[in-house]
């Protein structure tokens, strides 16, 4: 059962955002499609609780180096998209480098269920840069953290609720509820974060965050990967071109807040340096070149990520090809 969870989450990893919602037809069969994905993760979810109730971290931990080592012969796709990933940023890579990729991503998914239920001493935390996220908060408004599929975000948010900031988090509707699911399950309805959903078709979300953000509170967005729809904007990273999306510096830009970029890397078997830093103390679009303004925080993020990525690449988990887009649109924007 842990087996399944833990194939669960890898495949999520090996699709970029929205490519299961583009699967669908229409809005029934999206939502018949949630409801089914969403059983099978509670389904995960309490497999998953059960064994660590039973094994422990150090048991679990144990037990994902065998499971994943038959996943990582099996699964073709993300076993090559961590292959190509490696011969990118290290310039070499292995059946034994996309194993310990592939475990690695395993193990800080398993970690999520200590990290909701708020059993913080299982771990060690380093902070650098937090202080930055406080020091803004003391002046009663909220703020942005952006993110990025690297090592975890959990463990940011994690430690900011047990700093008593609330915060919450800002999804696209395929995800919303299957992290507001996960949330419930693991606390035991407990949970004190908010799981925002982005709805493209209902931009009244934006709405719920600006009370968040009014209320001194933080919110929480990933910036590395496209929902169905979303407005792109293509950068370098790692030597070639990438889209990113628009979305969280037009949002920031409106909600006129500070956006700190967030990064938790996970070094075993149980440290997560946390880092924050600033962005922008408010994200500015005139509208003369509101598109290259867009260009220049996204090209900084994917900056700060190619940083932290290239010194750790185990902690980077979008298991699928990141680079590929249209052969007509190759080049990052001036």
């Amino acid at each position: 059962m842990t087996h399944g969870l833990a194939v669960t989450e890898l495949r999520e990893a090996a699709s970029p955002a929205g490519a299961l919602d583009r699967a669908s037809p229409n809005a029934e069969a999206t939502e018949a499609w949630l409801a089914r994905r969403e059983r099978g993760s509670r389904m995960g979810i309490r497999a998953l609780l059960l064994v660590t109730r039973v094994l422990g971290r150090r048991g679990g931990r144990a037990l994902l180096r065998v499971i994943i080592f038959y996943f990582t012969i099996f699964a073709g796709p993300a076993r090559r998209a961590s292959r190509a990933w490696y011969q990118r940023v290290v310039g070499r890579s292995s059946f034994w480098t996309a194993y310990r990729h592939l475990l690695r991503f395993a193990e800080v998914a398993l970690d999520r269920v200590f990290l909701v239920r708020g059993e913080l001493d299982q771990f060690e935390f380093d902070h650098q840069g937090t202080q930055l996220m406080r020091s803004a908060l003391a002046t009663g408004r909220g703020a942005i953290l952006l993110g990025a599929h690297f090592g975890s975000f959990e463990a940011m948010r994690a430690a900011a609720s047990d700093a008593q900031l609330p915060i919450n988090i800002l999804a696209h509707n395929a995800n919303a509820r299957l992290i507001a699911a996960f949330l419930d399950e693991v606390s035991g309805g407990r949970s004190r974060v908010r799981v925002i959903e982005i709805n493209p078709q209902d931009k009244t979300y934006i709405l719920e965050v600006k009370q968040r953000i009014d209320e001194g509170e933080l919110v929480a967005v990933l910036g590395d990967r496209l929902g169905l729809n979303d407005r792109s904007t293509i950068v370098e990273f790692f030597g070639a071109p990438a889209r990113l999306p628009s979305g969280p510096y037009i949002m920031a830009s409106v909600l006129r807040c500070p956006v700190f970029m967030v990064f938790g890397t996970f070094e075993p078997p149980a440290r997560y340096v946390l880092r924050c830093e600033l962005l922008a103390e408010q994200v500015e679009l005139p509208r003369a070149n509101r598109e290259q303004a867009i260009n220049r925080y996204a090209a900084q993020f994917a900056r700060r990520v190619e940083h932290y990525a290239g010194a750790a690449p185990d902690n980077w988990f979008n298991f699928y090809d990141f680079w590929k887009m249209p052969a007509d649109d190759q080049q990052p924007q001036q």
